[in-house]
């Protein structure tokens, strides 16, 4: 099993902000950005060096809880800190996106990693729809158009023409073509029915966020039935899992955290994912995230900082709710979101060193089937 460090990117002084979305540029510091960026590359680099597999990037806008606009550029210079690991660009908002411009970056890409490169292509949430404008009631179909035409802009090896309903060119050829052929591995961030059964139609992987273990095993089993219609057997690294984590050296100490944050008011963002962490933490009922959106909760929060805790408590238990996930679910790489609301970059640091001496051990055990 493989562990991904979530370049969230944060900016510092995020308890600041007003709630609701989106954030008010008014709030913009640029010695606090600038210390916010460095910090994130500092958090990937000592990812690297402890062991993960993978560093990634997702796109979202209007927002200092995660600050990349435009993960192509955030991949490009964490791609120059780190030189082991995977760039997972998880991913780029189709919809909402020129689908060749996104075809053209994952080619660049994909040069600059050396062929490093994994890619994700995801639906967004219903509030980073307003960002350029999109009707929401044409974003599922234009992700479906839009994936189709970013797999054959980086596949085709001529020029080509495109006639659709939402894209039209009289003229694709995109330079320069990706260093993995036919294609870098990419996966559908998603947990609807039609977007599923495409990427296992299309020998893609599938991406699922924050979700139950109940909730994930349902639909990797829908995934795996499709996948074997359409005639392969996905591979570990083909199903992903993003979620949110809080390690510490204990349990006890985990729980010390969880209530600073209950005691600061901060926790009210917090919402805690029972079926993994249920043996530190009593269950919280309510999903934060609109369930029709393929992605990470919203930065449309109804509160200030939100995230999502699937893993929580020292250890032995962190390893225990990964092994838990692996052996029900088949997931084979987990994206960690380490970067929650009340945590210091320093605490991201040691919590990272945590989990590279004492939890990516165990994980690298684990033998998918």
């Amino acid at each position: 099993m493989k562990a991904s460090y979530f370049g969230c990117m944060g900016y510092l002084e995020r308890e600041k902000f007003p709630a609701g979305w989106p954030v008010p540029p008014a709030y913009y510091e640029p010695d606090v950005a600038m210390r916010s960026y460095r910090d994130g590359m500092a958090e990937c680099r000592l990812a690297e060096e402890v062991g993960f597999d993978w560093v990634s990037l997702s796109e979202h806008h209007y927002s200092g809880n995660r600050t990349t606009p435009n993960p192509a550029v955030m991949a490009a210079a964490v791609a120059q800190q780190c030189q082991r690991v995977k760039i997972a660009l998880l991913g780029q908002l189709l919809p909402i996106l020129n689908p060749v411009r996104a075809a053209e970056e994952i080619g660049m890409l994909d040069n600059l990693t050396e062929g490093r490169l994994v890619v994700a292509f995801m639906r967004g949430t219903l509030s980073e729809d307003q960002v350029y404008d999109l009707n929401p009631v044409e974003g599922r179909d234009k992700l479906l158009e839009g994936m189709d035409l970013v797999l054959r802009a980086l596949t085709e090896t001529q020029p080509f023409s495109w006639e659709g309903r939402y894209y039209n060119y009289r003229t694709v050829s995109v330079w320069p073509k990706p260093v993995q052929r036919p294609m870098p591995p990419a996966i559908v961030a998603t947990r609807s029915e039609d977007t599923i059964k495409y990427a296992a139609e299309n020998g893609l992987g599938l991406g699922i966020a924050y979700e139950s273990v109940e909730a994930t095993a349902g639909i990797v089993e829908k995934y795996r039935t499709w996948c074997h219609e359409a005639g392969w057997e996905p591979a570990p690294d083909n199903v992903v899992y993003r979620g949110g984590i809080c390690l510490a050296e204990s349990d006890g100490q985990a729980n010390d955290f969880l209530n600073g944050l209950h005691a600061s008011g901060v926790e009210r963002g917090l919402s805690i994912s029972s079926s993994l962490a249920r043996a530190v933490v009593a269950a919280r009922n309510g999903s934060m995230y609109d369930s029709r959106a393929d992605s990470d909760p919203p930065a449309s929060a109804a509160r200030p900082p939100r995230a999502q805790l699937n893993f929580v408590g020292g250890p032995d238990s962190v390893a225990g709710q990964l092994e838990e996930l692996h052996h029900r679910c088949g997931v084979g790489v987990v994206d960690l979101a380490f970067q929650q609301p009340g945590m210091s970059h320093e605490g991201v640091m040691e919590q990272v060193e945590l989990f590279g001496n004492r939890v990516l051990p165990r994980m690298k055990e684990l033998v998918h089937g």
